[in-house]
């Protein structure tokens, strides 16, 4: 009896161990398929590339035969290649809060609806709203470091008493260095007057206002109509009126160029020369901090290059045939492979999502101080940054490279938005969208995975400040992208600074194209002769502009104001510091 007993506890124990034996087999073999053996991610990190005003044919990969970009040329060979991709908007503040938010810009009160349509004072009270959610908030939720360096431009504040404050550290992001603003052309060292170029006769018009004031006033004295002491305050109310903007146009780089670690003022001006370098090595600081606490990582990486005043360390002087503008180019693609050559020595390539793209078309016929051309190349299509309807001004170039989910060497036609990022953050990482409020971004996880093979977007409008000026439709068949046009620009080459959102034919009826077989819209096609097609993108603008709801504007003139005693100086009165992080490593 002891024997049997014996017996059966031996067999259930030999039993136990076989189905332990088999667990422990397939917890091996379904480990790695499952994404938890070692070394291996469920999500990815993140890495964004954006630069500012290049053009489409830049890039070697994108065409370009004649200026190398081997970094980037590599990146989306390993990778994809976005060829529709497309900006929310052609200039840079608006654009860019489409890019952090996936909205429309004017759903955040940041579509202006004058010819102002960027910020243009660092110290002004408008600015992208904390209500709005940005990817970052979303990577945060789920423990990720955040970081946003280079170029901001969607308002800045250092108040940290106001909890609605604009600045990347109120908008999810842990860490920030760079420029509050932008790279404006006053930041050079040549003298250049950004605001005189938009309107030369500037000095001239203040100075009549002002003769005139000063007649009419001393004419109303004379004749006993005002007093003396009201004479005088009128003039110098006058005075204030037209010398102080005289004055901040001629102070730009004063006012404006600095660089911010977080909420510390660390250099003024700005020494263009080294900023790449800078970036590349604060890259560099995070993503090795990151990996070395064991934390996932979303980090932003927002170039000046190519906008405005351009200057490249001495190395890339003169490297291409193109001039200031095309080393900028070469040194921002020499950016992008040191900072993803560090993702490689650190092991960390296969799990990390990395994006590539420019905030909106280049600026074709930017010239510098010279008289030279420094503007994008943006062919094979017409138009130039600014403008509301041209491919040129919308169509970006798109990289994604992620190996551990993404076939690489793939080219995507489909059309995509630099919206699409936030819903696909947001895919990745399981972390709902914000559900009070409209999401105009797609996810890009099935079209890049190969799930599906068209687009998620089936609309996309395209706005010139607060009005859309075209539709582009992918309908849900077929492979044809249509567009169109409810507004032109009068030239489609013109002169730097022109009101691109007024200056346009509207068109009645609206010129339709298709953009697969016509990408240079060259022939506008009869839309009478396709109804189907042009009713459709009608009824869908409708839909859109019902869905548009009115929010504070950020560009109102109360918005968009120097406000003179929030401004900051380093080292006041002398407004002049060198970053101690990098002084004498970044010397010409």
């Amino acid at each position: 009896m002891e024997t049997q007993e014996s017996d059966s506890s031996l067999g259930a124990k030999t039993t136990l161990c076989r189905w332990a034996m088999l667990l422990v087999v397939l917890a091996t073999l379904l480990g790695p398929a499952s994404g938890n053996s070692p070394g291996k991610r469920d999500t990815p990190n993140f890495l964004f590339f954006l630069a500012d005003d290049l053009g489409y044919g830049d890039l070697g990969t994108f065409g370009n035969n004649t200026m190398p970009t081997p970094h980037l040329d590599r990146l989306a060979g390993e990778g994809v290649k976005l060829t529709h991709n497309i900006a929310a908007e052609t200039v840079c503040t608006p654009s860019r809060a489409a890019f952090l938010t996936g909205r429309y810009p004017i759903r955040s009160g940041m579509a202006a609806a004058h010819p102002m349509r960027v910020f243009t004072s660092t110290f002004s009270a408008g600015g992208l709203p904390v209500s709005e959610v940005t990817f970052a908030e979303l990577a945060r939720q789920v423990g990720y470091r955040t970081a946003f360096l280079g170029k901001w431009h969607l308002g800045w504040s250092l108040d940290r008493s106001d909890p609605d404050h604009p600045h990347p550290l109120n908008h999810g992001f842990q860490y920030f260095y760079g420029v509050p603003l932008t790279n404006a052309k006053d930041f050079g060292d040549h003298n250049e007057r950004m605001y005189l170029l938009m309107n030369p006769n500037l000095k001239s018009t203040l100075l009549t206002t002002f003769a005139v004031v000063a007649a009419v006033a001393g004419w109303l004295c004379y004749f006993n109509f005002i007093r003396k002491g009201h004479t005088v305050l009128i003039m110098f109310l006058a005075g204030l009126v037209c010398g102080v903007p005289y004055w901040l146009v001629n102070n730009m780089k004063l006012l404006n160029s600095f660089m911010y670690r977080n909420y510390e003022m660390v250099e003024q001006p700005i020494h263009l020369p080294s900023v790449t370098r800078k970036l590349v090595a604060e890259s560099e600081r995070f993503v090795r901090a990151s990996h070395e606490a064991g934390q996932p990582f979303l980090l932003v990486v927002s170039w000046l290059h190519v906008q405005a005043a351009i200057a490249t360390a001495p190395e890339f002087r003169g490297r291409s045939r193109y001039g200031p503008y095309g080393d900028a180019v070469m040194e921002m693609d020499w950016g992008v492979g040191r900072v993803v050559e560090v993702l490689d020595r650190l092991g960390l390539s296969r799990d990390t999502f990395v994006y590539f793209a420019s905030d909106h078309g280049g600026n074709v016929n930017f010239t510098d101080w010279m008289g030279r051309q420094v503007g994008g190349y943006n062919w094979p299509f017409r138009g130039t940054k600014g403008q509301g309807s041209p491919e040129g001004a919308f169509r970006v170039p798109g990289i994604v490279r992620w190996p551990a989910r993404i076939p690489a060497g793939q080219v995507i036609d489909e059309p995509v938005s630099l919206m699409d990022i936030a819903p696909t953050i947001a895919d990745l990482l399981h972390v709902p969208l914000p559900s009070d409020r409209v999401m105009d971004g797609k996810s890009l996880v099935p079209l890049l995975t190969g799930e599906t093979e068209t687009s998620a977007h089936e609309f996309l409008f395209h706005y010139c400040q607060d009005e859309v000026h075209a539709v582009r439709y992918r309908p849900r068949t077929g492979n044809t992208v249509w567009k169109l046009s409810l507004r032109e620009p009068r030239t489609f080459n013109p002169e730097l600074f022109d009101n691109f959102c007024a200056d346009v034919i509207h068109l009645d009826p609206p010129r339709l194209y298709d953009i697969t077989s016509d990408p240079a819209e060259s022939t506008p096609l009869n839309s009478s002769q396709y109804p189907g097609v042009t009713n459709t993108m009608l009824f869908a603008l409708a839909d859109h502009k019902q869905s548009i709801v009115a929010v504070p504007n950020q560009f109102t003139l109360a918005k968009i104001v120097w406000i003179p005693w929030k401004q900051d100086c380093c080292n006041f009165p002398a407004c002049s510091c060198e970053d101690e992080l990098f002084q004498g490593m970044f010397l010409d």
